[in-house]
């Protein structure tokens, strides 16, 4: 069992049109990335919601994470504590992000995937596009921690 091992699991979720699945499996693999690069005695959630501010411009455009950590807040909780609370510890912890956070299916638009990205509050649900999935596993990949495991061989 490995990181890989669930970046691969992720994959295969996705492709099977299992998008919370993969989005487990993406969280599980982004959890155990954050641990390495927070170790303890910083707290699981802490690590997981630095892990998650420094990977921000992966997660949500897709670029390669920078030295800047830009603050995406939604209404008036930070991105990095929705990804957290809302899916994250839902999804593990009781299998559903039901009510708090909605999918929007990815499409293709003049070869670009796209998707809604709505903040909730007030009863409605925050929406996220799908595909924040791949990104998240871009970053878990490209993350110089789990380089031994990415990397091809020579």
């Amino acid at each position: 069992m490995s990181i890989k091992s669930r970046v691969e699991d992720a994959i295969v979720m996705w492709n099977a049109g299992r998008k919370e699945g993969a989005w487990v499996f993406a969280l599980i693999a982004a959890a155990a990335t954050s641990r390495k690069r927070y170790p303890r005695p910083i707290k699981d959630n802490e690590s997981f919601k630095a892990f998650i501010q420094d990977i921000t411009m992966t997660l949500v455009y897709g670029k390669p994470a920078s030295e800047k950590r830009p603050m995406v807040i939604f209404g008036d909780k930070p991105l990095a504590d929705i990804i957290y609370q809302d899916m994250r510890c839902k999804l593990l912890h009781e299998g559903e992000i039901e009510g708090t956070v909605v999918l929007d299916a990815c499409k293709l638009v003049d070869g670009s995937m796209t998707g809604t990205m709505r903040v909730g509050g007030n009863g409605k649900p925050h929406e996220f596009p799908d595909f924040w999935a791949i990104n998240l596993l871009k970053a878990v990949r490209e993350a110089p921690e789990n380089r031994d495991q990415f990397e091809e061989p020579a």
